[in-house]
């Protein structure tokens, strides 16, 4: 927690700072891929026969499908940018809507500076609605950083392709019932985890 304290107020710092050293605003969106990484185990005891051996069963499985995003911002320099984004994301377990904060720290490649280099941290909020009855909607902590390139297509427009990492922090354990019939009844204790999500994404900003 204590890690995840001091990634937010480093990331809200900077963005609050914006307003005042801003040079540049920008605006834009972005599609890709996310894949989410899911752990879940179960144990089933029987409640009639106290002598039943529980049986427990762990599993892991990733699932990707497209995301979207659109986000705003600023540059307050030629190497420094804040920025939010809200992003949308589903899959055969859950919906994500998420927001976050985030820093880029950017390099110019080559004499032109059209092509940069970036490298940041983000940190935000998800909410999350998995796709069972047995798990409530939540609204978790997220945070983790991103890199990619950007290329600035002339003085407005650029585009850029990135990569972010996102630890998640939803984690849950359920309790309940599934009758067999003459008062026997099979009790499933479980715990889901979202471990954490992968992004793959391409973005076009409109910079004024």
């Amino acid at each position: 927690m204590k890690k995840q304290s001091l990634a937010l107020a480093a990331v809200l710092a900077t963005a609050i700072s914006a307003p005042t050293m801003a040079a540049d605003w920008f605006v834009g969106g972005a599609v890709g891929a996310q894949q989410n990484t899911y752990k879940s185990s179960a144990t089933a005891t029987d409640n009639v026969d106290p002598g039943y051996n529980p049986e427990s069963a762990q599993w892991k499985n990733d699932d990707t499908n497209a995301i979207y995003e659109v986000r705003a911002g600023a540059y307050l320099n030629d190497n420094n940018r804040v920025y939010g984004t809200y992003s949308y994301n589903s899959d055969d377990y859950t919906k994500q809507q998420s927001f976050l904060m985030s820093y880029d720290y950017l390099v110019g490649l080559g004499g032109s500076n059209k092509l940069n280099w970036f490298i940041g941290a983000s940190a935000g909020v998800n909410h999350t609605s998995p796709e069972t009855e047995h798990i409530s909607s939540s609204n978790n902590f997220v945070w983790g950083g991103q890199t990619g390139l950007m290329y600035k297509i002339n003085d407005n427009l650029s585009t850029e392709i990135g990569y972010r990492y996102l630890k998640q922090d939803l984690n849950e354990t359920n309790s309940y019932s599934i009758s067999q019939g003459a008062g026997s009844a099979t009790n499933i204790t479980a715990n889901n985890s979202l471990n954490d999500s992968q992004q793959l994404y391409l973005s076009v900003d409109y910079r004024f």
